[in-house]
């Protein structure tokens, strides 16, 4: 690139976890993409759509860990575009529901850098989507309110977690820390024993659901660190049926080897019959350093139910 000339930032929503999820100029984007700053929860298969050769950056945070600023996360960003054309910040569900998108915005505005945000499938409408339900329902939910369960402390003991319920639906991302507290606070303001589905990692391989009342979920689960879970309180949540759910899964976990191309679309097609898949490259020479580093992380982190191995035979 020109020393004078910067690139575009795109701030991408990859979705709950399932490519399928992802919208058409998110994959687009995705594969065009000249480098990738992401964060911990997306699906890495995600990241294996981006051609091979350019370099990947986790600045994901982890709860309860130490873990990369804002500010520094903004200032990798901002020297990302310095150098490439097409800059991808790949964030979890839709970057613009508690995604911090607006500090990146405002930091990459302030230096002159075109920045454009796209929308992703955010975690409560996906799990609901994918288990049948939906997040309201005529006569039983006619709202719903996204909120957190990470309230700065200034805020913490001010809000009214009842308040926002209003009859509706009620999501809370990163809800588990101050799953208790706010159980707590629902039940004593209302008298009403809510249905409550507590839900982890939706629509990928590792997806756990959860289910309770307002009295009895903190009894169920246990603060569970290191994967953060989206809350749902509310009347509509009693018809979610999570055994029944379940039951019709048949998910498999899938590593394939081969050739990139071949690799990608084997494992879309395994994707959208409901299994999980990760590719092992075949010419691992194509690939970034980051890329290599990601390959290997995640190979080691899965067990696999199976193994695929691609073979392409040339042309005649």
């Amino acid at each position: 690139m020109s020393l004078n000339k910067k690139g575009k930032v795109y701030l991408v929503g990859a979705g709950p976890g399932d490519p399928d999820l992802l919208t058409r100029k998110a994959e687009r984007l995705i594969r065009q993409a000249d480098i990738i700053l992401y964060d911990r929860l997306v699906n890495p298969f995600i990241l294996q759509l981006a051609k091979p050769g350019i370099k990947v950056i986790n600045v994901g945070k982890q709860p309860y860990h130490k873990h990369i600023q804002q500010a520094e996360i903004n200032r990798q960003l901002i020297d990302a575009a310095s150098s490439h054309g097409c800059v991808v910040r790949l964030k979890g569900g839709d970057p613009a529901i508690f995604g911090r998108v607006r500090e990146e915005v405002v930091a990459l505005k302030a230096q002159n850098i075109d920045c454009e945000i796209v929308p992703g499938i955010t975690s409560a409408s996906a799990a609901v989507a994918i288990m049948g339900q939906g997040l309201t329902g005529r006569k039983i939910a006619t709202n719903v309110t996204y909120t957190t369960g990470h309230f700065c402390k200034e805020n913490h003991k001010k809000v009214d977690i009842s308040a926002i319920l209003k009859n509706g639906t009620l999501a809370i991302y990163m809800g588990i820390k101050n799953l208790n507290e706010m159980m707590t606070k629902i039940y004593q303001k209302t008298e009403i024993d809510y249905p409550v589905v507590v839900v982890y990692n939706i629509s990928t391989y590792q997806e756990k659901v959860i289910k309770g009342t307002v009295t009895t979920i903190g009894q169920i689960i246990k603060r569970q660190a290191g994967s953060p879970g989206l809350v749902l309180v509310g009347s509509l949540m009693s018809e979610i049926d999570c055994e029944n759910y379940f039951k019709q899964k048949a998910t498999k976990n899938y590593l394939i080897t081969g050739g990139y191309q071949l690799a990608i679309d084997k494992a879309l097609s395994l994707y959208s019959e409901g299994h999980f898949c990760i590719i092992n490259p075949e010419d691992r020479s194509m690939y970034h350093e980051t890329q290599l580093e990601l390959i290997n992380e995640i190979t080691e982190k899965y067990t696999f139910d199976e193994y695929i191995e691609l073979i392409e035979y040339p042309m005649i």
